[in-house]
């Protein structure tokens, strides 16, 4: 009878366990942060309020976060922002299919999301943004990475993989295609100081109504940043998404958060150092 090395299958499946880790770590490296899609979904399902009544946002172009790149990839799926939700009493439908029930935005439609604090300006030294206090991402934080594509990158991976979960997630609600389309990121409204660029100008959206072509593939970063003497305090860019070749509904309002942080006063740096030479002599 052969004996069984307890020690022996608890060192295969740490090893097992780490390369699991380690694959999907590289896999999920691939992913970006922010989608663009389609809303594929007709009727709204289930069992809740509103079932059975029209998906006020199918056929609409949708801005997709992927916020948790670097977890298990088993539960991937999008963070949808600037969707219509029905509020309220469901009122039905008229003979002609008409909604009666109202809709209103999704109060969730900024990033980062939730509690999460908004994303912070640094300051830049060298390059187009020198001088410039500048979006960058910051480790640990997906939201940071202000990276944009369309949903069409996902597809075509092997079934069961970290990129497939992700791209029929909900049922294959966004995994429509972008082909044919022309689609534009259009800016809506814009703090005052805050200023959105590329990797080759500084000034991309300058008015509400400004609009850049992303098309129907597209890989796209925008470079969010102020004055280094910029006011303190928060600031916001909302865009829409819109589909110049018509082939799909405007998108909802989608708003991207930052925060402009003070620099320390002489003074105050002058009392820290006085503070750590004291600690220094005791």
């Amino acid at each position: 009878m052969k004996l069984i090395n307890h020690s022996g299958l608890r060192s295969l499946f740490a090893v097992s366990l780490a390369t699991s880790l380690a694959f999907a770590a590289s896999s999920q490296a691939a992913f970006v942060s922010y989608y663009v899609g389609t809303d594929s979904l007709v009727t709204l399902g289930g069992s809740g309020r509103y079932a059975g009544l029209p998906n006020p946002n199918a056929g609409k172009l949708t801005f997709l976060a992927f916020p948790y790149p670097f977890r298990i990839p088993v539960g991937n799926h999008y963070h949808p922002k600037g969707l219509m939700n029905y509020v309220g009493d469901n009122l039905g439908l008229e003979p002609d299919g008409t909604t009666l029930t109202a809709t209103a935005p999704h109060p969730s439609y900024y990033l980062p999301e939730g509690n999460l604090p908004p994303l912070q300006l640094t300051f830049a030294s060298g390059g187009l943004y020198n001088g410039k206090l500048v979006s960058a991402p910051e480790a640990g934080n997906a939201f940071s990475f202000l990276t944009i594509s369309d949903t069409q990158q996902l597809a075509g991976f092997a079934p069961g993989s970290p990129q497939s979960i992700l791209f029929n997630s909900s049922r294959g609600r966004w995994n429509g295609s972008l082909t044919g389309t022309d689609v534009h990121l259009e800016l809506v409204s814009l703090t005052p100081g805050l200023n959105v660029g590329s990797t080759f100008t500084r000034n991309l959206f300058v008015d509400p109504g400004d609009d850049q072509r992303l098309g129907d593939a597209f890989n796209f970063t925008p470079t969010f940043w102020t004055e280094a003497n910029a006011t303190p305090g928060p600031y916001e860019a909302v865009f829409k998404l819109t589909d110049e070749n018509g082939l799909f509904g405007d998108s909802g309002n989608f708003e991207f958060r930052f925060n402009v942080i003070p620099e320390p006063s002489s003074a105050l740096l002058g009392a820290l150092g006085a503070l750590a030479l004291l600690r220094r002599r005791r």
